[in-house]
């Protein structure tokens, strides 16, 4: 990313991660999640010498930290600074405790000793006030979130130190045509993420949809080869990755892991999806998209090829469906994106108004 920041203007501050040890952890299960956040601790141990020693006699005004990056609020509360907190997934509130239902899933995993362990190492070390796991997804003094407010779950309980500016990338087509469909054909688009590959339910996609009168792009993931899946019908091609929004600019169905990232590519899109939880946090937003109307859903024992299938047709013939994604996609669009974020940012560090006027007084 640093050469893609860099002409802004701004300092780059590189630091080194921890090297790569195996596989990417797939977090579809709550060991694997707790897992994943050993991991991130690990990471954290790492690199925060790091960015201590890079801000070294220029502290920040200002630490903007994604929820996930918990060097920012450990070096916020050690350096007494104000931060903005970022949330790509659902923020938390007084009404949503997303903490909550983090720390629960941990309590009682194989990995739970080891966190607290590293956690009182990592606080001894750098000067860190106690901080609990809990910590790392409470609020922060302001707070942005990469949802529109309609489709946060909750929403009613934020207050003004959130800011709802929406997905912050808009919609890019780029380049993509499909191997053998028409302009006029229904697309439909099948992913499960970049990293999780399952080719069981790839197969059954194919079994499902083959034949049916619409085309079918799949994306199955690096860690799978399409060949895998053999000879295809007509209607179905295979590829590792394609360009999402591209292929989303084109889909009159989105058949997805609900990941965030792709949940709101699909709003901005106004595709209707059918959303299936692979993923512990995932279900929050499963959950969301069918009560606001948005797509359906299908429990783990019902992703069969028959009933992906009937609710892939069911989608396709249902306008009440695009009519609820019209009026989500004006909220998307009115949420602001990534100048809106900016602005936000900007004014955490502006004088008040009355300071202002003291200033030139």
């Amino acid at each position: 990313m640093a050469e893609r920041i860099r002409p802004t203007g701004a300092e780059i501050v590189p630091y080194e991660p921890v090297p790569a040890a195996g596989e990417p952890i797939v977090i579809d299960s709550r060991d694997a999640a707790a897992r994943a956040m050993l991991a991130t601790l690990e990471q954290v141990e790492h690199v925060l010498p790091q960015i201590e020693a890079g801000y070294a006699g220029d502290r920040p005004d200002l630490i903007v930290s994604d929820w996930l990056a918990w060097s920012g609020p450990m070096l916020a509360a050690s350096w007494h600074v104000s931060r903005i907190q970022p949330w790509s997934a659902h923020a938390a509130s007084e009404g949503f405790d997303f903490g909550r239902f983090i720390v629960g899933m941990f309590a009682g995993t194989s990995y739970a000793a080891a966190f607290d362990s590293l956690r009182a190492t990592v606080r001894e070390r750098h000067g860190i006030p106690p901080m609990e796991l809990h910590d790392f997804y409470r609020p922060a003094e302001f707070n942005l979130v990469y949802q529109p407010r309609a489709f946060h779950v909750r929403n009613e309980t934020f207050d003004d130190c959130y800011a709802f500016v929406g997905p912050t990338k808009a919609p890019a087509p780029g380049d993509f045509t499909p191997s053998s469909a028409s302009g006029e054909t229904p697309l439909v688009y099948v992913v499960l993420g970049t990293i999780i590959s399952d080719l069981d339910f790839f197969r059954r996609c194919v079994r499902a949809f083959a034949g049916q009168p619409y085309h079918v792009v799949m994306s199955v993931g690096s860690g799978m080869d399409p060949a895998c899946l053999g000879p295809l019908p007509c209607n179905i091609e295979a590829h590792r990755s394609v360009p999402q929004t591209a292929v989303l600019a084109r889909a009159d169905v989105f058949v997805t892991h609900t990941g965030m990232n792709s949940t709101m590519e699909a709003l901005a899109a106004g595709v209707p999806m059918l959303a299936l939880s692979r993923a512990p946090e995932a279900q929050t937003t499963v959950d969301r998209i069918v009560e606001l109307g948005l797509g359906r859903t299908l429990a783990p024992a019902d992703v069969t090829a028959e009933r992906l299938r009937a609710v892939v047709a069911g989608l396709l013939g249902d306008g009440s469906v695009r009519q609820r994604l019209t009026a989500m996609q004006d909220e998307v669009r009115e949420a602001g994106g990534a100048p809106a974020a900016a602005d936000a940012v900007e004014a955490r560090l502006s004088p008040s108004p009355s300071s202002r006027v003291s200033a030139r007084r």
